[in-house]
């Protein structure tokens, strides 16, 4: 950890030198040191004085953000690295919904037995109503369930269902669903029985929407969004499919497709799903909790 940044923070926290070194069990000299040389590197007056009172200037206000942005990164660096010290060995079997083992995954998986080289993880894909009757029953060793709340011990993240587009087409701009050609998936039947159902309500019937293809599963979807979607002109009919953060959330981030607002279900509310960790009573895999939830948050799911 940078140290000077912590003396910096600490120092803006009591605004006195002599309560800075008292609280970090350095000298006073110490700490005018570490702060002259951030001064120095940054090339800013971080606090002024008056007699013996300290205050902050505005460069040490705008540099005292960034500073516990950093700090609180080391910490979460520390926690997620404390999980190298409790890995898991031996095999386990995770039950996983059919919309997550086509997104996020692949990844979670990989991640996971780096941190746990002795392990060996397989998955069934079951629906959502079954994973954690198939926990109980020792069918899988841990399941990935629909259900809880961010405050709960297991609760993993929340996805949202997204309209999701590669077309050429302005930022921020609102798009006519009647003016699109729609790309559906049909793996994953509790999903497009939401979809169908959120487009009920917003007063659409869905079977006289413009229909480009109907895919098996979302990873055939994606493909055929990335490779086929993009429009030659702004005026192209954008190509729409409804996936889930968590299928999508990369190719998002790297501005391949982007997240699109339809003007009808603009006043819809957002579909989503609490996902949280399921274990049977017993299960040795606590660790697997910690995990899963450092790993949603690294990835911003």
């Amino acid at each position: 950890m940078d140290f000077r940044l912590k003396v910096f923070v600490t120092a803006a926290e009591f605004l006195n030198y002599s309560h800075t070194a008292e609280a970090l069990g350095i000298s006073q000299p110490a700490v005018s040191k570490h702060i002259k040389a951030l001064e120095d590197e940054y090339k800013v007056k971080l606090f002024s004085r008056q007699g013996n009172r300290y205050s902050l200037t505005y460069s040490g206000e705008i540099l005292l953000e960034k500073a516990k942005k950093i700090l609180s990164l080391y910490k979460d660096m520390a926690q997620e690295s404390a999980l190298l010290s409790t890995v898991t060995e031996g095999n386990f079997t995770i039950g996983i919904p059919c919309a997550l083992y086509h997104g996020m995954f692949p990844d979670f998986a990989a991640d996971w037995c780096r941190l746990s080289p002795n392990s060996n993880i397989s998955h069934k894909i079951l629906d959502l109503k079954q994973i954690e009757k198939a926990v109980l029953n020792g069918q899988v060793s841990v399941g990935i369930k629909d259900g809880g709340k961010e405050e709960d011990l297991d609760y993993f993240f929340t996805d949202i269902l997204l309209a999701v587009s590669p077309s050429l087409t302005k930022d921020n701009q609102y798009i006519d669903i009647a003016e699109t050609r729609l790309l559906f998936y049909e793996g994953d039947p509790e999903t497009s029985a939401e979809i169908s159902a959120m487009l009920s309500d917003s007063g659409i019937n869905p079977t006289t929407l413009k229909v480009a293809a109907t895919m098996k599963d979302p990873s055939a979807a994606i493909k055929f969004l990335v490779e086929y979607g993009r429009g030659t002109s702004s005026t192209a009919p954008p190509l729409v499919s409804f996936l889930w953060k968590s299928q999508v959330y990369k190719l998002i981030n790297k501005g391949i497709l982007k997240n699109i607002n339809i003007t009808e279900l603009e006043d819809i509310s957002r579909i989503t799903r609490r996902y949280s960790v399921v274990r049977s009573p017993g299960n040795t895999l606590p660790t697997f909790t910690s995990f899963a939830r450092g790993w949603a948050h690294s990835s911003s799911l």
